[in-house]
């Protein structure tokens, strides 16, 4: 987000507006961080506490009826409100040293609050930021997200440069602004819908791409919100699919905008890590096949949830099971193989009942049942499989394929992905949805290597719909051998018909990285 801005010398004095978010800024400030003073000396529940954040609020309000927003951020050693620098004054700089370092550290520039705001809603996020220790940063704004906090946040960044256009929403959430960058992206290690492939692809140009080298902030936030979801806590306390929807709506527009997928899951290592990521992927590839299959954008939201939830009951057995699948004991396979019917029981005594929910269910219950009757869970005669099963059934196995968590998921790359499902596992899964799958990535799946006939290794960016034999391609070594550039690009979009694909390239044929020195 990019609300400070600072004023060029002689432009004259700030205007009327400037001058009454100054004034307010000074008595915020003060607010604030009395707020936080008395939150740690009180229960939340306290009266006392309760009083300061009605104050806070009485503070706010001018700003809340007009523009409709208050944005307090931290940039360097100064403060601001919407915009405009809060100046520092002899009673009152005690106060902003405080909230400079509490917003230093959380890891986050600061606030931002919306018309509508309530004091239970301020209340809420008061009891999440009394917790520095728990929620910091992006940790700080899926918990956020997980309590259904509509209209107040908190800003991740704040930059004085203005962002590009179409990085400055997310269509979720269009108040976050810039809440990640690549910086924040990086710690996810795995790659967005239309960002740098693991293999070394670059950005997805056109509108809605990210910079070069930047992880799209709706993927990352979607990791976030994954995490809010999947915690221990949230699925005993009770899963909320409406905040479900939340995390998953920008990866619907995302769909919607033709973004291609790109799964890369090589630098998870974590138990944890993988499983967040794991399931953003499964519901980026899920919602952009329903995408081509022409579903409308409420089937696609449910399909999202469903999808981001898919392994929901592995929850329930994940402590029984402490071997690699390679080598299960047969008490750990068949703890394994209950995770789908636990995934459905906790969906039921967690949710709401409504279509959505059932939708979940059918999806946690079915998505390892197999079109001849075989998988699991085990039914009597055969069990009708719903279409959003069989998509997610799809999706799951194309991004499992991909985890580099065992010695085979080590050198399958996204094309040899799609080979076993098209070849040896084609009888696994429903026809319609391998065609689907294929037309969502193409013969050369986003972040494959592959050899060129003029001897140069080229990086797939994205598929061409109108011919899925020549995609969309940045060279990454050139004809010489020699890495080409990161700052002067040779992309082909899509490959022209004088070059040709000569073969994808394994794993284990994929050039090294260039030395640090090299590379700079």
């Amino acid at each position: 987000m990019t609300p400070p801005s600072h004023r060029p010398a002689g432009e004259g004095a700030p205007g009327p507006a400037d001058q009454r978010c100054r004034e307010i800024g000074v008595q915020v400030v003060m607010r604030f961080a009395a707020t936080l003073r008395i939150g740690r000396t009180y229960t939340p529940d306290n009266h006392v506490f309760k009083q300061q954040i009605d104050g806070l609020l009485e503070t706010l309000a001018p700003l809340l009826d007009d523009p409709g927003e208050a944005v307090l951020v931290s940039l360097e050693e100064d403060l601001y409100l919407n915009g405009v620098r809060i100046p520092v004054r002899k009673n009152s700089i005690k106060f902003q040293n405080s909230a400079l370092e509490e917003f230093r550290r959380r890891g986050i520039a600061g606030l931002r609050l919306q018309a509508g705001i309530k004091p239970a809603e301020l209340h809420a996020f008061f009891r999440l930021f009394l917790q520095p220790e728990v929620y910091a940063g992006p940790e700080l704004l899926a918990a956020c997200l997980a309590q259904g906090l509509d209209h107040v946040a908190p800003a991740i960044h704040a930059s004085t440069e203005a962002p590009e256009d179409d990085f400055e929403y997310d269509s979720s959430l269009q108040w976050v602004g810039e809440a990640f960058g690549s910086d924040a992206a990086a710690g996810d290690g795995a790659v967005s819908t239309g960002g740098s492939g693991s293999s070394g692809g670059g950005g997805y140009g056109g509108k809605g791409s990210a910079p070069r080298g930047a992880a799209r902030k709706n993927y990352s936030q979607a990791i976030q919100g994954a995490r809010s979801l999947l915690t221990t806590t949230t699925l005993q306390s009770g899963l909320e699919l409406r905040h479900g929807k939340r995390v998953v709506q920008p990866l619907v527009d995302g769909a919607f905008a033709d973004e291609p997928v790109v799964v890369g899951l090589s630098s998870l290592t974590h138990k944890d890590e993988y499983t967040y990521a794991h399931a953003v992927n499964v519901c980026l590839v899920a919602v952009t096949m329903g995408k081509l299959l022409e579903m409308d954008r409420r089937a696609l939201a449910d399909l999202g949830v469903a999808a981001l939830l898919h392994d929901v009951g592995k929850s329930a057995v994940v402590d029984l099971i402490h071997h690699p699948l390679e080598s299960f004991t047969d008490e750990e396979r068949a703890a394994a193989e209950r995770h789908p019917v636990e995934g459905a029981i906790l969906l039921a005594h967690t949710t709401t009942l409504n279509q959505t929910t059932l939708r979940c269910m059918r999806v946690a219950l079915e998505h390892h049942i197999l079109p001849d009757g075989s998988g699991y869970p085990k039914f009597e005669g055969r069990w009708p499989q719903s279409v959003m099963s069989r998509l997610v059934a799809v999706a799951d196995c194309y991004v499992s394929l991909l985890g580099h968590r065992s010695e085979r998921g080590a050198v399958t790359t996204p094309y040899d992905a799609l080979g076993l499902m098209l070849g040896p596992l084609r009888k696994r899964f429903d026809a319609a949805m391998l065609w689907a799958l294929v037309q969502t990535v193409g013969y050369y799946p986003p972040g494959q290597l592959v050899l060129l006939d003029d001897g140069s290794t080229a990086a797939v960016l994205a598929p061409n719909a109108a011919d899925l034999a020549r995609p969309h391609v940045r060279v990454v070594i050139s004809i010489t051998g020699d890495p080409v550039p990161q700052d002067h690009p040779i992309e082909y979009r899509p490959l022209p018909k004088e070059l040709s694909i000569v073969r994808p390239l394994k794993a284990v044929e994929y050039p090294a990285a260039p030395e640090p020195e090299a590379a700079a």
